[in-house]
């Protein structure tokens, strides 16, 4: 990347000019080329419309987590110790933690097999940046908190239905573009 500054080369990435220092991380940042690229770098997670949090406390059984995310037909739950967040638990954590053990799900406290100190966002967060966060984190669900509550949370399902919903917006407004012109024509 060349510095508008001094024309110095330097490494893609890099934060400061290493010939004069420039800040350089702006020049770095994608630009959107499209309406759909320009809203999900725009928009805040708030356009996903998040789930409200449902939460267990930390000491509640794997049994009793189960449960309330059948009956909410969720797939992740926030666990919750003294008020404050202490980590996710989801459909993952039970195959991945519990699945082929002679455990019982009524014995086994959420604390134990829980995700614990989960990357968590804002709404006020960018789409975008919920996105790299699941895909560097390799999950589905992030919860979501305003100052130190928890006020949401969303999956890569909610991503997914917002995207399903701006392209049906931008393939309406293609053909009522394309309509509208082939009316001036006659």
């Amino acid at each position: 990347m060349l510095c508008p500054a001094c024309g110095h080369d330097n490494l893609p990435g890099v934060d400061r000019c290493e010939g004069c220092m420039a800040p350089l991380m702006k020049l770095d940042v994608p630009q959107a080329k499209s309406g759909l690229q320009e809203r999900l770098m725009e928009d805040s997670i708030a356009a996903l419309n998040p789930a409200d949090a449902i939460t267990v406390t930390a000491e509640a059984t794997v049994s009793e987590a189960v449960e309330l995310m059948n009956t909410r037909h969720v797939g992740c739950i926030l666990v919750m110790d003294a008020r404050q967040l202490a980590g996710v638990f989801s459909e993952r954590d039970v195959l991945l933690k519990l699945a082929g053990t002679d455990r019982a799900f009524d014995e086994v406290p959420v604390r134990e097999v829980m995700t614990d100190q989960p990357v968590v966002l804002s709404p006020e967060d960018s789409i975008r940046f919920a996105l790299h966060e699941m895909s560097v984190g390799g999950f589905r669900h992030i919860p979501l908190v305003s100052g130190d509550r928890p006020a949401g949370i969303i999956s890569i399902r909610d991503v997914l239905a917002y995207l399903r919903a701006e392209i049906r917006k931008s393939e309406i407004d293609n053909i009522a573009s394309v309509a509208g012109n082939s009316a001036s024509y006659q």
